[in-house]
């Protein structure tokens, strides 16, 4: 026995050390390339921490309810965070409800290349991502994040409060938290928003903050209440405002941008000149392709009307505002022959009433026989002349 003694005494170091790091890892942690560790297992090393596996090889760790950070070689998915039931207070359907939530990150609800994260957030399809409180990434490749948000749909986004994207495949589902109830997607490939403080795109980058005037569309809160005063001056009666000035009322008008501090290079237009082009525009009946065919329209051609007025960027559309002016203008036009003819009209009347004046006067011999002629050709040729003005006006 006695040359087993100098391998003992080589080995007796060996075994305190072991003791010693046994003791300290019961105590306060095992530490890997730190003396005192701040963790269970902490590991101080610029390489980082390597765990591998092959997938479709192995078992699950652990199942159940808890809180736990795993990693799930044969399925290559990650769980990090607390799984446990919760009571649902938004009405999610009894498959996704929290009254089964233990069982989300068991080897069933555990999608291939999954990810949850959070409290009792279920990633069961493959290639999907669920975190926050009781969110669900039922389908391949979906997406849910937020409080109780479920994306059941292939590919499908499901984001904020209460959002469902319904088993609708390719669907987008924003929810904010105006309501206690859910937000689903109506139908496949669809974006959906709840936002009922009002919904801004802004395209460029000239507001000093989120509420300063830049280019943009915003789509204004219903009851015009729901956002700063820094919507804009149409706050209470818009649906939809733009940058540009133009507006859609709560009404459903819509309101063209006409300030004259946004126009130059005026010119002065002849109403008779817009009346003879317009009289060169044919004004027909039609239907556009995409309509029903009980849907019938009146109007001329752009390309009619781009010949006829050069107005507008092409020939393939009509500016509203465009269609209005020639219009306006014809009014004007008309209105204006109308006061000529009118005052045409009044000095005939005038003549007419002294002629028969003249003619009730009693006359006697020659001067009597003299006015009866004079005064028919005069009345004659004034009906003719009004007669010849009112065609050629017309």
């Amino acid at each position: 026995m006695s040359h087993f003694l100098p391998l003992r005494r080589a080995a007796a170091p060996l075994l305190l050390a072991a003791a010693s790091l046994t003791a300290q890892a019961q105590s306060t942690g095992l530490g890997i390339g730190i003396a005192t560790p701040r963790a269970g297992l902490d590991v101080d090393h610029n390489n980082g921490v390597l765990s591998t596996g092959t997938f479709g090889t192995g078992t699950i760790p652990v199942q159940g309810a808890g809180t736990r950070l795993l990693w799930y070689p044969a399925k290559g998915a990650f769980r990090a965070g607390t799984v446990d039931n919760f009571a649902n207070t938004l009405g999610l359907p009894a498959q996704t409800n929290g009254g089964t939530a233990s069982t989300w990150w068991d080897d069933a609800n555990t999608g291939n290349y999954s990810a949850a994260f959070g409290y009792a957030c279920r990633a069961s399809g493959d290639y999907s991502l669920a975190a926050g409180y009781g969110t669900s990434a039922a389908q391949t490749s979906a997406f849910a994040y937020g409080y109780e948000c479920t994306a059941s749909g292939a590919a499908s986004v499901a984001l904020g409060y209460g959002a469902h994207t319904n088993a609708r495949q390719g669907s987008f589902v924003f929810a904010d938290r105006s309501s206690t109830g859910l937000f689903r997607a109506p139908v496949n490939h669809s974006a959906n928003w709840r936002v009922t403080g009002g919904f801004r795109v802004v395209t460029d980058g000239s507001g000093t903050d989120s509420y300063a005037p830049a280019r943009g569309v915003s789509i204004l809160p219903s009851s015009g209440t729901g956002g700063p005063t820094d919507w804009g001056q149409f706050a209470s009666t818009t649906l939809i405002a733009t940058s540009t000035g133009a507006y859609l009322s709560n009404g459903g008008t819509w309101t063209n941008s006409s300030d004259r501090h946004k126009k130059h290079r005026f010119e002065a237009v002849s109403g008779e000149d817009v009346l003879r082009r317009l009289r060169q525009v044919p004004i027909t009946r039609w239907s556009y392709k995409a309509d029903a065919p009980s849907v019938r329209h009146l109007g001329p051609m752009a390309q009619d009307f781009r010949n006829a007025f050069g107005l507008g960027a092409d020939s393939v559309s009509i500016g509203t505002v465009d269609a209005d002016g020639v219009a306006l203008v014809g009014v004007q036009a008309l209105e204006a022959r109308t006061r000529a003819q009118a005052a045409e009209i009044t000095a005939l009347r005038a003549r007419l009433e002294a002629l028969e004046r003249r003619a009730a006067t009693p006359a006697t011999g020659f001067n009597a026989l003299a006015q009866l002629p004079l005064a028919a050709g005069l009345l004659g040729a004034g009906l003719v002349l009004a007669f010849r003005r009112r065609r050629k006006a017309a």
